[in-house]
Parts: C-alpha cells; sequence; structure tokens
C-alpha cells in the first residue's frame, strides 16, 4: 500500500512538472513578437546602416561620374573659367574661387599630380581624399608642399614597390584619389587668372614621370554637373560599385557582412528579392532623415560658436583632425552627418579656411524660404583674404537656382553694396529683393534654406571668439 501510494506522488509531481512545463513554453511562445517579417525587418535596418556608412563614398563616386559626364576620364583636371552658378550641383561649393578637380586611380600602379609653385598672383590650396573622403594629403602652402609645389605620388592599398624620391610619396587606401583644389587670386589677380593656373596642374601614370604626357583641360563654366548623391533605388548602386571596385579594410568588415546578408558581395550580381527591394527602398528614405538629423543636431558635424547665438562651427571628431578612425571604433555617425552637407575636408581647419553655419535665426527657429531675413556683416571680419556668405537649399544642400545667378555675397562685392555709416553691410534672404536693397540681396527662391559664413585666411579673433557675428534677423 506505501509502494503504491509513493508511486501515486512521484505519478502527481511529473504530472505537475509537465504541466508546468507546458505552461512555461506556452507563455515564452505568447512573448515572442507575431507575424513579424525578420527578412524585410533585417533588410530595412542593415539598409539604414549602409547607407550611414557609405555616404562619404558613394558622394566621391557620383561627383566623379558627373565629371566625366563632360567628357575626360581619369587624370583629367576639371576647372572653371568663370565662378560657378547654380547649375553647378554639388555640395555646399564656394562661388568666390576657382576650383580645379582631378581625380585618379592607382589600380594599375602609382600616380603622379603635379602642382605648380605658388606665384604672386595665385596660390593653390586644396586637398586629396580617399574614396572615404578621408584626407591622405594637404596641398599648396598650407599643404606638404608648402606652396613650393611638387610630384605628389599616390601609391595603392598595399604597395610593395620602392618610393619615388624627389617627390612627396603619399600611401592611399583606396585605389581612387579625389583632388579637389582653390586657385586664391593674389596681388590683385582677377578670376579668369587664377582660374587659368589651373593649366599648371598635371596628372599621370608614375610610368611616364621622366617624360610627362600632355594634360588634359575640361573647363566646367556655364555647364550643367550634377554631382548631388540620389537618395532613391539607385543607392545601393552605388554601394555595390564601391564594394566591387575596392579593398574592403579591416574596419567595415562587420559592415560587409550586413551587405552580404542583403545580396550586395563582391563581383556577384545584385539581384535582391522584391521583398528586400522594398526594405531598402524604404531604408533609403529613413536613411536620409537620419542623415538630415544629424544635420539639425548639434554634437555631431556641428557646434556652438557662442552659447548665447545660433552660428554653429563646424566640429572635429578627433584630436588628429578629420580622421574618423579611432583605431577601436570608426565614428560613423560623426561621418556620415559631415558628409551628408559637405566634401573634400582638409585633415585640419583654420590654415585656409574657416566656417560657420546657420541654420536658424535669433528666436532659435529654422530659415523660411517664405519669409525675410536680415544679417549684419560687421565693418571689421577676421579674414586675412576676404569673407563670403551663401545660400543653400536645406533639402540638398547646394546652390538655389534662381533668375539672378546669384548665391552668395562677400567682402569682394562691398564696392557694389550699400554700407551702414559704421561701415557694416547689411545683407538680406527673402524670394524677392527688399526694395532698394537689391545689390545686398541673396535670393531663396521660396526654399528652406541656411547659411554658411566663410572666413578665408581666418585670424586670432575669430579662433578666441572675440569677434561675434550677430544672428539672422528675421524681418516678416
Amino acid at each position: 500500500m506505501k509502494t503504491k501510494f509513493n508511486y501515486l506522488i512521484i505519478l502527481l509531481a511529473c504530472l505537475f512538472f509537465m504541466a508546468c512545463n507546458q505552461e512555461s513554453k506556452q507563455l515564452k511562445q505568447s512573448q515572442l513578437p507575431q507575424n513579424i517579417d525578420w527578412e524585410y525587418q533585417m533588410a530595412y535596418q542593415r539598409g539604414i546602416e549602409a547607407v550611414n556608412w557609405s555616404i562619404p563614398a558613394v558622394s566621391m563616386i557620383c561627383m566623379r561620374d558627373a565629371n566625366f559626364g563632360l567628357g575626360g576620364s581619369y587624370n583629367t583636371v576639371y576647372w572653371l573659367s568663370a565662378p560657378p552658378t547654380a547649375s553647378i550641383e554639388a555640395l555646399t561649393a564656394n562661388n568666390q574661387t576657382p576650383y580645379a578637380s582631378i581625380f585618379l586611380n592607382t589600380k594599375e600602379g602609382p600616380v603622379v599630380l603635379d602642382i605648380p609653385p605658388a606665384s604672386d598672383r595665385t596660390a593653390i590650396f586644396g586637398s586629396a581624399v580617399d574614396i572615404w573622403q578621408e584626407p591622405v594629403a594637404d596641398i599648396g602652402p598650407a599643404g606638404e608642399d608648402k606652396g613650393k609645389g611638387g610630384k605628389y605620388v599616390f601609391l595603392p592599398p598595399e604597395y610593395g614597390g620602392k618610393e619615388i624620391e624627389g617627390c612627396i610619396n603619399v600611401h592611399v587606401n583606396s585605389y581612387q584619389v579625389f583632388v579637389a583644389l582653390r586657385c586664391i587670386p593674389l596681388g590683385g589677380a582677377s578670376y579668369k587668372e587664377a582660374a587659368e593656373y589651373s593649366k599648371n596642374i598635371n596628372a599621370y601614370s608614375a610610368t611616364k614621370i621622366s617624360n610627362p604626357p600632355e594634360g588634359e583641360y575640361i573647363d566646367m563654366a556655364g555647364k550643367h554637373l550634377p554631382t548631388l548623391p540620389k537618395y532613391d533605388d539607385s543607392y545601393f548602386k552605388y554601394i555595390k560599385e564601391l564594394i566591387d571596385t575596392e579593398p574592403l579594410q579591416e574596419r567595415d568588415m562587420v559592415m560587409g557582412g550586413m551587405l552580404a546578408s542583403i545580396g550586395i558581395v563582391k563581383d556577384k550580381p545584385f539581384q535582391p528579392s522584391e521583398k528586400v527591394k522594398k526594405a531598402l527602398k524604404k531604408a533609403i528614405t529613413d536613411g536620409y532623415d537620419y542623415l538630415e538629423y544629424m544635420f539639425e543636431t548639434p554634437g555631431f558635424s556641428f557646434i556652438k560658436q557662442w552659447d548665447d547665438r545660433q552660428w554653429m562651427a563646424i566640429r572635429e571628431p578627433s584630436n588628429d583632425g578629420f580622421v574618423f578612425d579611432e583605431g577601436d571604433y570608426l565614428l560613423i555617425d560623426d561621418r556620415g552627418s559631415l558628409f551628408h552637407w559637405a566634401t573634400f575636408f582638409p585633415r585640419y581647419l583654420g590654415k585656409a579656411t574657416a566656417y560657420l553655419n546657420a541654420m536658424k535665426d535669433a528666436d532659435g527657429n529654422f530659415l523660411k524660404g517664405e519669409k525675410q531675413y536680415k544679417l549684419t556683416v560687421p565693418a571689421e571680419v577676421p579674414a586675412r583674404d576676404f569673407w563670403s556668405v551663401i545660400v543653400y537649399s536645406k533639402k540638398t544642400k547646394a546652390w538655389i537656382y534662381s533668375d539672378t545667378g546669384r548665391v552668395g555675397l562677400s567682402s569682394y562685392d562691398k564696392e557694389n553694396m550699400k554700407l551702414n555709416d559704421d561701415g557694416s553691410v547689411d545683407i538680406y534672404f527673402s524670394k524677392t529683393a527688399p526694395e532698394g536693397m537689391e545689390s545686398n540681396w541673396i535670393p531663396t527662391n521660396g526654399e528652406d534654406f541656411f547659411l554658411l559664413f566663410r572666413f578665408y585666411g581666418p585670424q586670432e579673433s575669430y579662433f578666441d571668439k572675440s569677434f561675434e557675428l550677430p544672428d539672422v534677423q528675421i524681418l516678416k
């Protein structure tokens, strides 16, 4: 009898345990998310990360393709014989100084870039960057040649050959190198004279260094140049090109795995399913919105210049300048937020140019295209060479089209503007010009906008912040 009782106790215990275990399984199952399409969800999430990660490189590829659309190819010098207008669709470009752009490819071996010395009429300032827009060489008086000119030799990834004596040898982590140069007029030189200096620049294979070929030069003036990244279905095709043509660095291996999960694999066709296509289409839209959020939010690519004002300065991401690889980690948000609106940053700011950004008026409201605003620029601005203020579309980060063709004003224009009694100048921003102040007006064409105020040859009062630029005032 006792034995039967013990068996009964054991049986009841087992039944109780089984019931509890079953209840636990049911509970766990009921806590799992229901009706989630994980293939879609992961493609969407990884798509957003891919947008943020890739924007520096995609921007460079789009710029390269736009220039090649004018003719020429790698090693061609693209230059501007006249001040550019809004038909040059580029991220926050400057309209005051002549530009020259050169695209290099070291896939077949080292490439030489000949830079002429500065003269008493023109000096070249600029940078060479890799496909990630990481500065690899500053060029000109503020760069490695110190204004004396020279031969920059760009060496491909994992280059095992000898460096070329007597040259400035630059090791690069990508095959493609992108060069943007400004030809600064000096000593009363005209824009055209400084622009013509671009024809002293040359690029060619290092195998021809002893007998350089004639350079190829294409004038971009007056031509349409659509360099802006497009946040649409084509975006992931640019990422595919990037994976196919450039080495994936060790720091990017995890992202390489994420891209593989959505079908972007080196040297394999990119043929996403309809479901993945839908997810990536949503990802590119939301990826753009995330980049916009970082653009607007201090702490990513901007910081406050003065605590009591709306002007923001560009934030250098690390003590080593505009280099986003910290060794243990990659500053992916800092990098994405910066190259969403800009290109071609030198390693360090301040030697040639300093920038301030205004997205908001004195009341802290975003600048609107249908409103009218005024900025009073003091008589004395700490810019040894000149200052300029330019209007950019909030949506595209490029110049705004208008019938006038005017995109900005500068200290070069003061002789044509109306000045205040104390020497300061009022500059107006609106869809239509204030009566009698047409010479002091930059059109917005009704588009929401932001400003960049540039200091060329910034001086000490900019850096110690004793110079204060008034906020933008709303008029109506």
